[in-house]
């Protein structure tokens, strides 16, 4: 595994780009710097650690990048592309990610397939209990269920009438 650190000028490097839409793109190094210790911003209350980084100079889709990275990393997260991406020193890092992500994205489909019925008999609830609650909110209802069957009873005679003039047309 090739760590940040020991890269040099001109080395490949891969991207992904997991913004509204994924996007692979591969770079190159533009310069690692020297070693140097830095203080993480303290978040909450905790004591951040020093921690040992090299500041990276990087290329994607033509654009120069730098960010600081720990010495140990051969991947790292950064925002500096606009979205959030994922920066590694070997495409296999790219392909994990990958393949996490997809696991991510299934769980999550099957488990909002589940939860629809269950949230679409809530509103359903929701609507029938707030009609019974709250009398302006039935008559807006009432209403527009009447519109709805009147819209639908005209569309009827719509299809209705277009047979008729095919008919008539045809003979």
């Amino acid at each position: 595994m090739t760590l940040f650190k020991d890269m040099t000028a001109g080395q490949p490097i891969y991207a992904l780009m997991k913004g509204e839409e994924m996007k692979y793109a591969e770079g190159s190094i533009v310069s690692v710097g020297m070693q140097r210790m830095e203080m993480p911003q303290a978040n909450g209350m905790q004591m951040p650690s020093m921690r040992t980084v090299v500041d990276v100079t990087y290329q994607i889709d033509g654009k120069n990048y730098t960010d600081a990275v720990e010495i140990t990393a051969s991947v790292f997260p950064t925002n500096k592309p606009g979205v959030l991406t994922l920066v590694a020193t070997e495409k296999e890092a790219v392909v994990k990610e990958l393949h996490a992500t997809l696991r991510s994205s299934e769980n999550y489909l099957k488990d909002s397939e589940k939860e629809i019925p269950r949230q679409r008999k809530r509103v359903a609830d929701c609507k029938s209990l707030i009609a019974q609650l709250d009398t302006e909110y039935k008559e807006k209802q009432q209403t527009e269920e009447r519109f709805a069957k009147l819209e639908e009873t005209q569309r009827m005679q719509d299809g209705k009438l277009d047979r008729i003039l095919a008919l008539l047309n045809n003979k």
